[in-house]
């Protein structure tokens, strides 16, 4: 069995970071020295406090962490702005200064306890000025990805955010892969809607969908919806945000997080008020065909302040471009997309439960891919389709001061490929034409019980999960002359996986922390095939995390951090009897991370630079019967550099993001085959630029925006298996459009690929033919999407 501690330096790690985290337990954190009962005299007998300017809540950020106090507010803290604070006698002093004039006071619970709220008001006959409440800041979004509430600016870990503005120009894509665009370090394959995979922070195995555990996890809103499945390709209908968090992410998120996670959060259900939209959507592609979409929202507060239902609807047609010569057919590719999504709300004393559930179908008539401009030649279409449903419930309350939440989740997934294998009818004994059909499903029931604090002065988690994954392939060819169907592969792969989880930060000083997680897990996988043999792996280990981070209001955060992920252990399909088992894989990383502010607001800029090892990179490969298998590739290391910031210049706003880095093979293991001279990892460029500018006005009265972006994919490869390489990448896109808002009405029109590249995205698309002939993925041409959205 393996224990998941192969490597001396994992060892070496794991026990410095037992042995700080022994230290973090036994160690009171700063103040604790001073009672209950003394901290008022404490507080007084302080010499001055200084508050530096900032928005309110970095002020009583600032505050909380000088005076050692709990300071609360029931609802979201406005966005105002705070002068320095200089020699405040106590925290009532600080707070008063600090709250002058902006309509809240103060109010004292205990002695260590402050609570925000509004000044009451008076009653009066004069009218009054209606006052729009502001915005939140951009450093007050409050994430989830650390699987609690936490303010971005006091996150220590590179994630990126895409909220209202990024998803409001998707129009004509609304897709995952989509959203990658804007964040740093983000890449994905491009076979087809439903059918992709992602990549985080050059953590790419390989190109093929095949059986292995995704490398980044995927989950909507706190449930885990991928396991050893392509990205469903939900679209992006009532979406609140995307968190893409980068680097493993073992301790929290478990096996599989070796790239990072990516979150969708979703609107939640409003227990008050009613509301709805509705939009509709025309989209042209050049040389290609017309689509378009619909899709539908609405919030009904069944019982006000107790019960609510939220749901969407889409319908969606997504254009094709590809032409098929061989059957004399255009636009082969063209993509059927239709769902919905429902949320149950309800809230009984300080508890809420959330019953959630989601289901989408997609069906493209053929598969993108060309053999010569935006065309190619098959002798039978090529369908794909990816069916996706789940359930989830999630309960979340508090027990005392604790916060607890317990989320369960159960997904299904069935997609299927179709390819022309006339290749192989010859030497089958079948008749041409003939179609390799291969239908896979997955399921995934997961549960997970966590419980946090609620103080933040000394924040932890602590949690358990049980996950039970389900994974089969029926692989079979079928020859349009009459010839019954034959066999070519059943598999069935059963995954059981259990662990725990803590995390805890201690205060070292007022401005530096030290963060430390760690997860223990054991899992359990089975693999049975065609023939009866039924082949077991197992693994048992731990993944810790640490974490030093300084922060400082008036500047920002920087932080040092150690991570570490796993895969489970795996069994290949092509190998020999004896050895099939192939290790789990193991990957540590460690970075330096920044995300600090300049020239008071208007400048913020984020980065990390960063290096991992991985040990035994399971890698699916394409074998030379066509079909798809699992090797252990041998050992990797990645290294490099993400840099990124925002420019405000208001009315205009740039943002710009590059990642340079170098993932490469250090070894490979026994009849592994690759260049000397070329040990790239698949998918992922050594260089990647995005740059967007934006500009906000009013015509007539009337708020409007106009953007452009750009982004440069540098030279990617299909595969380290000299055999299989294909070379991609090395193109440019650029996208623009504009909106304007005319009270509930908002239209806006969305132009993608304004140069019409035709750089090769992804240089795969039939495995049955991929050593015969080249294939490309070329980028979509031209599009244009007209869009109207109404609120109601």
């Amino acid at each position: 069995m393996d224990r998941g501690s192969s490597i001396s330096f994992a060892q070496s790690c794991r026990y410095a970071l037992v042995a700080s985290a022994a230290w973090c337990i036994w160690t009171p954190p700063l103040h604790a020295e001073a009672p209950h009962a003394e901290q008022a005299h404490a507080e007084q007998a302080r010499p001055g406090l200084t508050i530096p300017a900032g928005t309110l809540r970095s002020a009583l950020d600032a505050l909380a962490r000088q005076s050692g106090i709990s300071i609360g507010m029931a609802g979201s803290l406005p966005d105002l702005r705070v002068r320095r604070i200089d020699r405040a006698r106590d925290v009532g002093d600080a707070l008063r200064r600090m709250l002058a004039g902006s309509g809240l006071r103060a109010v004292r619970v205990d002695a260590s306890t402050w609570r925000i709220e509004a000044v009451p008001q008076k009653i009066s006959r004069s009218p009054r000025r209606r006052v729009t409440p502001p915005d939140l800041a951009s450093g007050d979004i409050i994430v989830t990805a650390s699987k609690r509430d936490e303010r971005l600016s006091d996150l220590p870990a590179s994630i990126s955010i895409a909220g209202g503005q990024v998803l409001g120009r998707l129009a004509g894509r609304r897709g995952l892969v989509d959203v990658m665009a804007s964040a740093d370090s983000a890449f994905s394959t491009n076979l087809g809607p439903g059918r992709d995979r992602i990549f985080l922070r050059g953590v790419a195995d390989s190109a093929f969908n095949g059986t292995s555990q995704s490398l980044v996890s995927l989950y909507l809103d706190d449930a885990r919806i991928g396991y050893a499945a392509p990205d469903p390709d939900l679209r992006l209908v009532d979406v609140d945000r995307v968190e893409v968090l980068r680097g493993p992410q073992g301790t929290l998120y478990g096996t599989g997080a070796l790239g990072g996670v990516v979150r969708i959060v979703t609107v939640a259900p409003d227990l008050d008020r009613f509301t709805g939209s509705a939009a509709i959507e025309g989209t042209g592609v050049a040389n290609g065909s017309l689509g378009g979409a619909v899709e539908s929202i609405v919030n009904v507060p069944i019982l006000p302040g107790t019960l609510a239902l939220r749901a969407s609807g889409w319908s969606e047609t997504m254009p094709g471009w590809i032409d098929d010569t061989g059957r004399n057919r255009r636009d082969v590719n063209r993509t059927r997309r239709i769902g919905g999504r429902a949320a149950l709300r309800w809230a009984f004393g300080d508890w809420h439960a959330t019953l959630g559930g989601i289901a989408q179908r997609i069906d493209a008539r053929d598969s993108q891919y060309a053999t010569d401009g935006l065309s190619r030649a098959t002798r039978i279409a090529e369908p794909q389709d990816n069916d996706f449903t789940a359930a989830t419930l999630t309960l979340q309350g508090p027990i005392g001061k604790l916060d607890a939440q317990a989320t369960t989740a159960f997904v299904d997934q069935e997609f299927g490929s179709s390819y022309d294998a006339s290749v192989l009818a010859s030497s089958l004994g079948l008749t041409a034409p003939l179609a390799y059909i291969e239908d896979r499903s997955a399921q995934l029931l997961s549960q997970e019980i966590r419980v946090s604090d609620l103080t933040a002065r000394h924040p932890w988690i602590v949690g358990a999960t049980i996950l039970h994954s389900t994974s089969r392939l029926n692989g079979r060819y079928f020859s349009t002359g009459g010839s019954p169907a034959v066999t070519a592969r059943r598999d069935e792969e059963d995954v059981i996986d259990a662990a725990v989880f803590a995390e805890g930060t201690q205060q070292l000083t007022q401005t530096l922390d030290f963060k430390f997680g760690l997860r223990a897990f054991s899992t359990i996988s089975h693999l049975e095939q065609v023939d009866p043999d039924r082949e077991r792996a197992a693994r048992v280990g731990v993944t810790p995390s640490a974490t030093l981070s300084w922060h400082r209001d008036d500047v920002g955060l920087v932080w040092l951090r150690y991570a570490s992920a796993v895969r489970p252990a795996g069994v290949s399909r092509t190998a020999p009897v004896n050895d099939r088992r192939i290790p789990g894989d193991e990957l540590q990383s460690l970075e330096l991370g920044w995300r600090i502010r300049v020239g008071g607001d208007r400048l913020a800029l984020h980065g990390a630079i960063f290096g991992s090892t991985w040990e035994h990179l399971r890698s699916d490969t394409v074998g030379a019967d066509g079909l798809l298998g699992t090797i252990d590739a041998g050992n990797a290391v990645n290294y490099g550099l993400e840099l990124g910031g925002r420019l405000d210049l208001a009315p205009v706003a740039l943002d710009f993001g590059t990642t340079l880095q170098r993932a490469r093979l250090t070894s490979t293991s026994s009849g592994v085959t690759i260049y000397d001279d070329d040990r790239r990892l698949p998918v992922v460029p050594d260089i990647s630029a995005r740059l967007a500018a934006s500009r906000s006005f009013d015509v007539r009265g009337l708020p409007a925006q106009v953007y452009a972006s750009a982004r440069y994919i540098g030279r990617t490869r299909l595969s380290f298996d000299p055999l299989l390489d294909r070379p991609a990448g090395h193109y440019a896109t650029i996208d623009t459009g504009a909106s304007i808002d005319m009270g509930r009405r908002r239209w806006s029109i969305d132009v993608t690929n304004l140069l019409d590249s035709r750089g090769n995205s992804f240089g795969f698309g039939n495995p049955f033919t991929l050593d015969s002939m080249t294939q490309t993925v070329p980028v979509r041409p031209r599009t244009i999407t007209l869009r109207l959205a109404i609120g109601l």
